[in-house]
């Protein structure tokens, strides 16, 4: 896949066009307005139901968590860029974690298929756009993409494609 140059930042971040992210890849990767490091994005928040990656906890600079909408931002290839920041909402982070579920609370809890356990969590992979595309299943055989659907099972959570 090849990276192309475009949008904000154009000519010095590359933008990874039309790839997958893993949203595991997400924590940890500062959060930029230009060459200004705004935070670092310290959890991904999911939709309830886990069809989709609504936005990114973020602590920024001032010791603040702030919810960053994942439309509002561009995932570069070393970190995540925003046009301005004040696309971040003020509110209390815990507001948006309340109804979503935590990348990190999913992490690690048991999946299974049709019944049969398939390993644990490791990861959730979304599109540009923030849809589940599959989740990951870490195994003693390595890890396994699964695509959400009937039988797909994390934790007590049954996870479907989105429609």
């Amino acid at each position: 896949m090849s990276p192309s140059l475009d949008g904000p930042g154009a000519g010095h971040s590359r933008r990874w066009m039309g790839s997958l992210h893993r949203t595991g890849a997400l924590v940890g990767r500062p959060v930029m307005y230009r060459d200004i490091r705004l935070g670092v994005a310290v959890d991904a928040l999911l939709d309830g139901l886990v069809r989709r990656l609504v936005g990114l906890d973020v602590l920024c600079g001032d010791g603040a968590h702030r919810f960053l909408p994942f439309p509002a931002c561009d995932v570069l290839e070393t970190h995540v860029s925003v046009d301005s920041a004040l696309v971040f909402l003020e509110r209390d982070v815990d507001f948006y974690r309340a109804g979503g579920r935590p990348f990190s609370t999913l992490q690690g809890l048991p999946m299974r298929l049709s019944g049969l356990e398939v390993g644990t969590l490791a990861d959730v992979v979304v599109t540009p756009a923030g849809d589940v595309q599959h989740v990951v299943a870490s195994t003693s055989k390595g890890d396994r993409e699964l695509e959400p659907g009937p039988g797909l099972v994390v934790g007590n959570l049954d996870l479907r494609p989105a429609v």
